[in-house]
């Protein structure tokens, strides 16, 4: 963390990340979008956002009609806008804010991801296997640079595969404010940080793996294939995955896997990136993940 800073302000953060700061003794500040097509308005407070007001986060919330507003260039815009505008008026009072963007997206978050991808290959290693594919979901880009400049500052043969909750373009402006040249950029970014030459784009390119195929209807919008997902990895191992990233994340690793993409007696690992706190959100994030109750 930069010197002398006592605030953060961040958008779309759940609950673990918001605990950090608090502990550390820093102000969390968070920024919310609410879909008011897909889940409705705002009147009752659950799941993530339940633990972030029991903490006492100052929030605020941007509504939109059927886009998430972080997905769209202007939306985009509008989010930053108010960010930076909290910031300057936090600098103003004598603090010192940092904004971290949605999921994370702050430089220092993919360097933490580079070594996420070295302690995945040690854990590995230390079980006695030797790693073919790590499946993992793909939203704002913030695990996916840091998974990639790991690798590929260890030359691991391990392949990334990645599987979307929103939709990447070529190159930015495309579809969204996230795009594969996005993701070669801040591949470039740690290297250049660790004083380490970078790779060409066309060598990162190579590397990067993206399913777009289980956006489902939206982005926070429950699909089939995530609720059924959710509900086998639960009853089969007792972990608990969620509806909006991980779920569908884990419905593209089952959809390979069985479809043959995954060669059979491949050894895989899927970095389990939280979400499950939104399994106590509104009926519109989960989806019909249990039956109704029935009464004797």
């Amino acid at each position: 963390m930069p010197n002398r800073v006592n605030a953060v302000i961040a958008a779309e953060g759940g609950c673990e990340y918001f605990l950090q700061p608090t502990v550390s003794g820093l102000t969390p500040i968070l920024y919310l979008t609410r879909d008011l097509t897909h889940h409705g308005k705002l009147d009752e407070y659950r799941g993530n956002l339940l633990l972030s007001k029991i903490m006492d986060v100052e929030t605020h919330f941007i509504n939109s009609k059927g886009e998430n507003q972080w997905m769209v260039n202007e939306g985009n815009k509008i989010i930053t806008s108010s960010m930076e505008a909290r910031q300057a008026e936090l600098e103003a009072e004598g603090h010192r804010a940092i904004i971290v963007r949605a999921g994370g997206a702050h430089p220092l978050a993919f360097v933490a991801h580079a070594l996420t991808f070295v302690e995945m290959l040690e854990q590995s290693k230390n079980a006695g296997v030797e790693l073919d594919y790590i499946y993992h979901t793909a939203g704002t880009g913030t695990a996916l640079p840091g998974m990639l400049a790991g690798k590929l500052l260890t030359r691991s043969p391990v392949k990334i595969r990645s599987i979307t909750i929103n939709a990447y373009g070529d190159k930015a402006g495309d579809v969204s404010f996230i795009s594969i040249q996005t993701i070669v950029d801040r591949v470039k970014g740690i290297f250049e940080r660790l004083e380490v030459l970078p790779p060409s784009d066309d060598v990162i390119r190579a590397e990067i793996n993206l399913d777009q195929g289980f956006i489902g209807e939206d982005y926070g919008v429950p699909s089939t294939e995530s609720i059924s997902a959710i509900q086998e990895l639960a009853r089969a191992e007792g972990i608990f995955l969620g509806p909006v990233y991980t779920g569908k994340g884990f419905a593209g690793l089952l959809h390979h896997v069985r479809s043959g993409k995954v060669p059979m007696g491949s050894n895989v690992a899927f970095l389990h990136t939280g979400d499950a706190a939104n399994l106590f959100e509104s009926p519109a994030v989960v989806g019909e993940i249990v039956d109704g109750i029935k009464s004797d």
